[in-house]
């Protein structure tokens, strides 16, 4: 320590004594303590106070943001922060999914008690009997999806309803209860079929939207419901796998729900009443034959007459006159009238007979029955030609004939008649006679056929 500290040390000591600690100024240095460790005590006690209302209001802010909305003024930017942006966002998001959970759940279990007393196919092809024995006939099928309701339950069996169709399954080949509905959701679908032919399907929702495709009678479409409902007076339809569009609500059934049974008429059942519908024809033919030949013969003898008449009053130069327009006739009119005759029964599997079902309910789904039997003859007559492939599958799939097996559409619903008409085909039934093709009549130029019959909209040659 050096002198300059030493003496600043000395004058310290000395002034303590003299003005601090003598005994003359005492009092004065006690008051004087006493003032100043109140005050400083009063100091920290008013600090700590507003220190702790300050944690209290904040604590009562965190627990509001907690239980209350939040509220950001996004015109403020400096409430703008990444953890007031956090909570709005979480307490959003646990309130949107606490309601979307409880909607689906409520959804649930309102689907799972529609299914209680429901069962679904879990395969193609599903005998639905007369009765509860696999001897019994059938009386339709379900395939893959259909959904049924369960009227009784008889041992292995069930007796079910499902569209047109009552009948017994066996339960081996459904599902029931919540199981039923677990597997049946996937089959739920939504379709479209137009009331007319040449429907414009159009490419956006409005009349002066371009025309993309045209819709037909008889062809199932499937229905993009999002798209549906986003619009006003117009349904959007698949045209294809990768295409859709838009045809006017004015000219569509929409049809929502699960696939149904399709009714089956007995095969046995089938020939024998094709049987006696064909002595019935027979019958007709040979009345009509004599009839003819009773007609011929008077037809003879009246030509007779009048050619006598004609040589004795005039020259014979007239008579090829009256051939002629007969052959002209001939010569530019070839449509005829095949009558329905019985060909040979064409054995087919379940599958072959639903593949030719398949095709018929896109190509002629919206005609008569007649139409839909002549289809399925065109099929079997192609079939027996070997021309196309000796299986159904490779007739039905042949470059450039059948393109609505291209079809999105194609083998998800047959129709009922269409596939009546098909067993009736292999059943021998014929109303086309060796047809093998077939076209829509604005399609087709009949001036260049050697012969044809029409049959509803299609020219069969």
């Amino acid at each position: 320590m050096n002198k300059r500290t030493k003496l600043k040390l000395q004058n310290a000591k000395i002034y303590l004594k003299k003005n601090i600690f003598n005994g003359r100024y005492i009092v004065r240095n006690i008051l004087a303590s006493t003032i100043i460790v109140t005050v400083a005590a009063g100091a920290y006690g008013v600090g700590a106070l507003a220190l702790g209302n300050k944690k209290e209001e904040a604590k009562e802010v965190v627990e509001t943001s907690q239980e209350e909305q939040v509220v950001i003024d996004l015109n403020e930017t400096s409430s703008l922060n990444s953890s007031s942006i956090s909570i709005l966002m979480a307490d959003m998001d646990a309130g949107s999914n606490a309601d979307i959970e409880a909607r689906e759940s409520e959804m649930l279990t309102e689907a799972y008690k529609e299914f209680e007393n429901k069962c679904v196919s879990v395969s193609d092809n599903v005998n639905v009997r007369e009765k509860a024995d696999t001897d019994s006939k059938i009386v339709g099928k379900m395939n893959n999806g259909a959904v049924a309701v369960v009227n009784s339950v008889d041992g292995e069996w069930l007796n079910i309803t499902s569209g047109d169709v009552t009948g017994y399954v066996n339960a081996e080949f459904v599902k029931t209860g919540n199981d039923a509905f677990d597997y049946a959701k996937d089959f739920y679908d939504i379709t479209a079929v137009v009331t007319e032919d040449g429907v414009n399907i159009r490419k956006d929702a409005s009349k002066d939207a371009d025309v993309i495709a045209a819709a037909y009678t008889g062809v199932v479409y499937d229905v993009d419901k999002e798209a549906t409902d986003a619009v006003t007076d117009w349904v959007c339809i698949s045209v294809d796998s990768s295409n859709k569009g838009y045809v006017s609500a004015d000219y569509v059934e929409v049809t929502e729900g699960y696939p149904v049974a399709v009714a089956f008429e007995d095969a046995s059942e089938s020939n024998k009443n094709d049987e006696k519908e064909n002595d019935k024809k027979e019958e007709k033919k040979d009345n009509s034959s004599e009839d003819k030949k009773q007609e011929t013969t008077n037809t003879k003898t009246t030509e007779t007459q009048t050619t006598e008449v004609q040589t004795t009053e005039a020259p014979t130069t007239e008579a090829p006159t009256t051939e002629v327009p007969t052959t002209e006739a001939q010569a530019t009119d070839n449509q005829t009238t095949v009558p329905v005759t019985a060909r040979g029964c064409v054995s087919l599997s379940e599958d072959d007979i639903y593949l030719m079902a398949a095709v018929m309910t896109l190509e002629c789904g919206g005609e008569s029955y007649e139409g839909q039997l002549a289809v399925a003859n065109v099929i079997l007559n192609r079939l027996q030609s070997g021309r196309w492939g000796s299986t159904m599958s490779d007739v039905v799939y042949a470059p450039r004939q059948f393109t609505v097996v291209n079809s999105a559409n194609f083998n998800t619903y047959v129709s009922p008649s269409c596939l009546q008409a098909a067993r009736d085909a292999c059943a021998g039934t014929n109303n086309i006679g060796g047809y093998m093709s077939f076209r829509p009549l604005y399609n087709v130029d009949t001036s260049s056929l050697g012969s044809y019959t029409i049959i509803g909209n299609h020219c069969f040659f």
